[in-house]
């Protein structure tokens, strides 16, 4: 869906923003038809005062007006999910690109340094801290 074909072979990308508003727009209209179906119902019903002759309009106008409107909204919903998805995909493949970079720039300075790490490397641990496995000093020593 994110390409249209522009003639005889030849597809054309479509911008996300283009794509992103017309399923918005999907579910919006389905719903608004959903609406104006449960309006029709009730302006049918409201002037029948037979409860036989408001059947017709709450099977037809009712249910189905109900139906688009839950279609809608599963639409939208959808959309949404979609969207947060492909937002936490490019934010998981930004943080992968960042640690390759990281590991990178690290292993080219160990490199560089003759493969053995420098003492001063490594940022001190803050005196009051505990590591793993020790105690945390006492600040009253």
């Amino acid at each position: 869906m994110n390409e249209q074909t522009g003639g005889p072979g030849k597809a054309r990308p479509t911008t996300r923003l283009v794509v992103d508003v017309v399923r918005a727009l999907r579910g919006w209209v389905v719903a608004a038809a959903g609406g104006v179906l449960l309006l029709g119902c009730y302006l049918g019903v409201s002037k029948q005062t037979d409860v036989a002759m408001q059947l017709p309009y709450v099977v037809s106008g009712g249910f189905g007006g109900l139906a688009l409107v839950l279609i809608g909204s599963a639409l939208l919903v959808a959309d949404r999910v979609e969207a947060t998805q492909a937002a936490q995909a490019r934010a998981t493949a930004q943080i992968d690109d960042l640690h390759s970079l990281i590991i990178a720039a690290a292993t080219t300075g160990l490199e560089a340094e003759g493969s053995k790490p420098a003492a001063d490397a490594y940022p001190q641990q803050n005196a009051y801290a505990a590591t793993p496995g020790t105690a945390a000093p006492s600040r009253h020593g």
